[in-house]
């Protein structure tokens, strides 16, 4: 059978950061799915997740897929640039550039880019949309 040849690593087991990890065994990809809660877990606590997960990936491939609730397009808050340093630190980027929420409040709609796709391994995608 054709199958994606993949294995578990590790679900986290940090309070307010809910993520799983895969490894793709062919292509030696490390796969993080998170959801940060923008309630419960603060970009700082984020961040220190990031960081103690690529320093266990340490010069290995790793793509982070999730919902960030930091919106991308907001580059002048605090939250977007301090997350925007941790990545760069890490040589990754933010692969998605488009609109992923659209939300009413009251009367008016809101758009956001809070669901991210971020990359050390960016040059050997072939494409990234969510």
């Amino acid at each position: 059978s054709s199958g994606i040849n993949a294995e578990l690593i590790v679900e986290s087991k940090l309070p307010n950061i809910e993520a799983v990890w895969i490894k793709l065994l062919d292509s030696k990809i490390n796969i993080c799915s998170f959801y940060r809660s923008a309630n419960f877990c603060t970009v700082d606590n984020f961040i220190d997740y990031i960081n103690f997960c690529m320093h266990k990936f340490k010069n290995k491939k790793v793509i982070w897929i999730g919902d960030i609730n930091i919106d991308q397009n907001n580059i002048n808050s605090s939250q977007y640039k301090k997350l925007d340093m941790a990545l760069k630190s890490y040589n990754m980027v933010q692969t998605i550039q488009g609109i992923t929420r659209i939300a009413k409040r009251g009367d008016k709609f809101t758009q956001s880019t809070i669901d991210v796709i971020f990359t050390n391994c960016y040059s050997e995608f072939v494409k990234s949309v969510v």
